[in-house]
């Protein structure tokens, strides 16, 4: 016999057996849910496993002192900011410090040291930050720079992805951004050899500074 037929053969006698049937799956929520107490510690954790910066806040203004305080260590000189109210206000007498307008943007933002944003939420399962093009003021402010800055508020901090594109969907309606991102840590890849690499294809670092106001 040929191994051909031999292979075969085998094949049509499994053929003739039932397979089992699985159980059924335990019904309920895969993870438990998160209470509302959970949420900024465990957003704050993930973040922190992701690599991310989280710098809690209880005002604008110590928002702009601790941008300040991050431009002077970090060596930025050059900062690109969002001209959204809760973000452009951080920009005021920061050396080096440029409030985009409407209409600018583009390949040149990469010669800027940071991207300043606003975002839409903040998925605490996964530490996750939902960002789209309007949240953004475009697609390139939050890529190009090789920082990223980004300002949220208690207000946007949600349990789950689902729940942030629930926020998504009812604050956009029809008309949603061009561009919707979950942003997840800092740009990174381990394609070569397996070694984790930073900002293979967006910023380098991330920083939250989270207003808990």
């Amino acid at each position: 016999m040929k191994a051909r037929d031999a292979i075969l053969g085998r094949i049509r006698v499994a053929l003739r057996e039932m397979a089992p049937i699985p159980p059924a799956g335990a019904r309920g929520e895969v993870f438990p849910p998160l209470s509302p107490d959970e949420l900024l510690p465990r957003f704050e954790r993930e973040f922190a496993a992701l690599k991310g910066s989280f710098h809690c806040v209880a005002s604008l203004e110590e928002a702009r002192a601790r941008l300040a305080e991050l431009a002077a260590t970090r060596g930025w000189g050059r900062l690109a900011f969002s001209p959204d109210d809760g973000v452009a206000p951080l920009a005021a007498n920061l050396p080096g410090a440029r409030v985009l307008e409407l209409g600018e943007g583009g390949a040149w933002l990469d010669a800027f040291d940071a991207g300043v944003t606003g975002c839409d939420a903040l998925v605490a399962r996964t530490g996750s930050i939902a960002l789209t093009a309007q949240s953004g003021f475009g697609r390139a402010l939050s890529v190009l720079p090789p920082a990223h800055v980004v300002v949220a508020r208690r207000a946007q901090l949600v349990a789950e992805i689902a729940d942030a594109l629930s926020r998504l969907a009812s604050r956009y309606g029809r008309s949603w951004p061009s561009m919707v991102s979950f942003i997840t840590g800092p740009s990174r890849t381990a394609d070569i050899e397996k070694i984790l690499v930073l900002g293979a294809h967006g910023p380098r670092e991330i920083h939250l500074l989270f207003v808990n106001a």
